[in-house]
């Protein structure tokens, strides 16, 4: 790919010159509303006098073991894509990784309090409509999860020093990417999400993005539009997920206008006809796009009275944050990416 050049692969980023030229309005003002988020400071601050709680995020390990050593931790998530064939015993041996990092007994000091792990559209085992012929007729054979929690569509409450808990809630189901090999997909547009969460939850954990949420949003956005709205609806402190590898890093969220305006704004930016690529356009062509101008005069305007909320008025820190943790750096098969850390 060239800086010049649209990306080779719609799991891959454009250069940021190549969004200067055909995305000119889009880029610059994504980047002022996130300096402008940066800015605000931390989205949630954690309950005082109480011991703080270290989530680690990864994701997207594609039966590979990381070269480094994972950050400490209370609670380890795994958004999914342990592996990259999905076979029962290419999962076991991604769990059997896990189980190592694993406290090994009740207060030691080494390992992990808790490990929380959803499936991946790879771990096809986890699916029976996707399970290879050698696995269906094997069906007697089970995984060994240890102590390690597996979460499909469903929640644990766990118990943290100080007496907290957080509840966590699991979800693999992805819009459909590939094949009848992949797991847990469904059609692009079918509403999979809406009220499929408990309202109470602490922490979602997802393997695919939430649309425009450290997603790919040049490619029209391969997150779900119908998760966005469950996790407004929702509002976990953390949504953890994966999947889309070149959408890694971690996001402040507000639940508030702000944020709203913002994800409109990418839409108005992004969202084209079926069967156009996103990217589709004349260069320079969007400077002269009047209603999106005003669109991000209107979102900046916003952000700037939410800077001013919570820093001059004291405001309170009612948000989260979203982390994409895939640890598989863009289209390549290294897991260059380090894991991210939130403290809740």
């Amino acid at each position: 790919m060239g800086l010049f050049s649209p990306p080779d692969s719609p799991f891959a980023p454009p250069s940021f010159l190549y969004q200067l030229i055909f995305h000119p309005l889009t880029t610059c003002f994504t980047v002022f509303h996130h300096l402008l988020v940066y800015l605000r400071g931390p989205p949630y601050v954690p309950p005082k006098n109480r011991v703080p709680i270290r989530v680690v995020c990864i994701s997207d390990t594609h039966s590979k073991i990381p070269p480094y050593a994972l950050p400490k931790g209370d609670l380890l998530i795994h958004s999914g894509d342990l592996t990259n064939t999905g076979t029962l015993a290419s999962i076991q041996q991604s769990i059997d990784w896990l189980k190592t990092l694993q406290k090994p007994w009740y207060g030691s000091s080494d390992g992990f309090r808790h490990i929380v792990v959803v499936a991946g559209n790879h771990d096809s085992f986890l699916d029976e409509r996707s399970r290879s012929a050698h696995d269906r007729r094997n069906s007697r054979r089970k995984l060994d999860w240890g102590k390690i929690i597996y979460l499909q569509h469903s929640a644990v409450t766990l118990p943290f020093p100080d007496d907290r808990r957080l509840k966590v809630y699991g979800a693999p189901q992805i819009p459909k990417c590939g094949g009848k090999e992949f797991a847990f997909q469904y059609i692009r547009g079918q509403d999979a999400w809406t009220d499929t969460v408990p309202d109470d939850v602490d922490i979602l954990v997802t393997h695919n993005p939430p649309k425009w949420h450290l997603d790919l949003p040049e490619s029209g956005g391969m997150g779900d539009e119908y998760e966005l709205k469950e996790a407004w609806r929702v509002k976990p402190t953390l949504q953890a997920f994966g999947h889309v590898h070149s959408g890694y890093g971690k996001e402040a969220v507000w639940w508030d206008e702000g944020q709203k305006y913002y994800e409109e704004f990418l839409a108005a930016a992004y969202n084209k006809p079926a069967g156009q690529p996103a990217s589709h356009r004349l260069p320079l062509a969007e400077l002269f796009h009047l209603p999106l101008f005003m669109r991000g005069l209107r979102m900046l305007a916003v952000d700037m009275q939410g800077l001013l909320w919570t820093r001059l008025w004291g405001g309170a820190r009612n948000g989260g944050y979203m982390v994409n943790g895939a640890l598989t750096y863009q289209t390549s098969e290294k897991l260059y990416n380090k894991p991210q850390v939130v403290v809740l």
